[in-house]
């Protein structure tokens, strides 16, 4: 199953990193940030869409948008003939991170990857979909817009009620590595930096053993 948490001891997510192509190595720990953001933060923010209809998620996809996303994807779903497959779709921390890695060393095939805490699909609003040219007279008419030749797989929600959350989802790793490690704090700013990166890339890919306090 996609959400199940790895084993303790599946390693840290700079193991993850260096031994594979997937972001499904992170997924107990992808649960954990999730919960921190919609639990902490924004209330309820991150919303599943693993129930859209017409809609093929890849093994890799963390299927959540925003409410207000989540809500024109599925009415633009329903009234499509087609069938659409995902390939991306929200991003923790940690997945953004082991794409990034990857665009630097020019490894797993990632010839685009923003660096953590600045992409879109962290926000919960974007998506990346097979043959995204051919959709984009479709989804324009619920609000999304396509990037063209900048990225052609992805998508971004540009109607009303977004939040921003990248901030938070920093702050929410930040929080839940002081409360596992007492002994080697990291200031809770939600600023992506060295101290925050290093840390991230110590966690251990299957989750914390201690999940986030609010």
């Amino acid at each position: 199953m996609l959400f199940t948490a790895l084993p303790k001891d599946a390693g840290t997510v700079q193991d993850a990193i260096n031994a594979g192509c997937s972001t499904t190595a992170v997924a107990g720990l992808n649960k954990q940030l999730v919960f921190a953001i919609n639990t902490c933060y924004h209330s309820g923010v991150l919303q599943d869409i693993s129930s859209t209809p017409k809609v093929i998620f890849g093994s890799a996809v963390f299927p959540y948008m925003q409410q207000n996303a989540k809500t024109s994807f599925n009415k633009a779903m329903t009234a499509s003939s087609r069938t659409l497959t995902m390939n991306s779709a929200y991003r923790t921390l940690a997945q953004q991170l082991m794409l990034y890695k990857w665009y630097l060393a020019g490894r797993c095939g990632i010839s685009l990857a923003a660096k953590p805490g600045t992409s879109n699909h962290e926000t919960g609003i974007a998506f990346d979909c097979n043959d995204g040219s051919s959709w984009q007279s479709h989804f324009s008419q619920y609000s999304f817009k396509w990037l063209g030749s900048q990225d052609p797989p992805h998508y971004d929600y540009t109607g009303s009620g977004n939040v921003e959350i990248r901030p938070s989802s920093i702050k929410g790793f930040q929080r839940l590595w002081n409360t596992n490690n007492p002994n080697d704090r990291i200031a809770e700013d939600g600023l992506y930096g060295p101290d925050t990166e290093s840390r991230l890339l110590k966690s251990p890919a299957g989750g914390f053993a201690q999940g986030i306090a609010c």
